[in-house]
């Protein structure tokens, strides 16, 4: 994916022409052009793609075919260009803006993650508990603990530095359901449980373990092998199959996924709880064996949440 850099130093703007090339599965290389004070116009812009090429292709840096599984070259540059540029933009924020922005963050994903799951707390409701230390009047015990637990949650993920272990996923269901009245918390199911509205059936509790082994397994065997947003949504999708808790599997998993995207130096989304038939929709897709389309869908809506069209654009999400 091509785009144009606008950087500024002592007061003046400097434009960039940058096109990212991937030279191995998660190994990319970058080649900026510089072209002036002035945002090149689209002849020009193209002009400069061509030399860029040009240069790459000298290099054996143009792949004819993908060698991902489910993402194809377009998209995985996508998730590149989204990647350099948040981390850059991110890594510039001082630290009130950054406050901001994470804070915002952890709001909506904590809202559209419960919401999903009939959390009745409102998006505004939900930033009074989490940004004000308000509890809004009729708030249930349940939807004021789900949405505390949810910054929680987000704070260990943030703060834990090892690998994806039975550990880490049961640590994650507790700190997510942690006094919400579900019947084992930090710990797998004793009993048979159905998908509402779904064909799928999970399977017997007694198998749990042995999934759990099986999952963690194919991570060890694929984490270098397979695209983050593929690693992340293939996760995502074996845990909500296996539906390894009495309740919160949707939201562990959405929050494991998040930890993976994030591992691999991703920005963390959220399923916004508008797109909740289009999720279930991609979800009953890898039910059926094609993960492909979680991940495609996993892939666009990042690049949706994180694509700033202007500099006023990115700095309206700190404000």
């Amino acid at each position: 994916m091509a785009y144009v850099e606008r950087r500024e130093q002592n007061g003046r703007r400097y434009f960039y022409v940058t096109k990212n090339f991937r030279v191995g599965v998660n190994k990319w290389k970058k080649i900026r052009r510089y072209y002036g004070g002035q945002k090149p116009d689209k002849d020009k812009f193209k002009q400069i793609l061509d030399e860029i090429d040009a240069e790459a292709k000298t290099k054996g840096w143009l792949k004819e075919k993908t060698a991902f599984k489910h993402l194809s070259d377009h998209d995985a540059k996508l998730l590149e260009d989204v990647k350099q540029n948040f981390n850059r933009w991110y890594g510039k924020l001082d630290e009130v803006a950054r406050k901001k922005f994470d804070d915002d963050f952890l709001v909506r994903f904590t809202y559209n993650s419960n919401a999903i799951e009939g959390n009745r707390l409102s998006l505004r409701e939900t930033s009074m508990i989490l940004s004000e230390d308000i509890i809004p009047a009729g708030a249930s015990t349940k939807d004021f603990n789900e949405a505390i637990n949810g910054k929680d949650t987000l704070d260990h993920i943030r703060s834990y530095k090892g690998n994806l272990g039975k550990k880490f996923i049961l640590k994650v269901h507790e700190s997510l359901t942690k006094n919400t009245g579900v019947r084992i918390v930090g710990g797998f199911r004793d009993s048979q449980v159905r998908i509402s509205g779904s064909e799928w059936t999970p399977p017997t509790p007694d198998r749990v373990p042995q999934e759990i082994v099986r999952l963690l397994t194919w991570w060890r065997n694929y984490e270098k092998k397979l695209h983050p947003a593929e690693l992340a949504g293939i996760i995502h999708n074996m845990l909500v199959r296996l539906h390894p808790f009495t309740d919160g599997n949707g939201r562990t998993a959405r929050v494991v996924m998040n930890w993976i995207l994030m591992r691999k130096g991703y920005p963390m989304f959220y399923i916004d709880n508008k797109e909740k038939i289009r999720y279930y929709q991609a979800i009953e897709e890898g039910d059926k064996g094609d993960d492909g389309k979680f991940i495609k869908y996993l892939a666009e809506t990042i690049v949706n949440q994180h694509t700033f069209p202007s500099k006023d654009a990115q700095n309206a999400k700190t404000q």
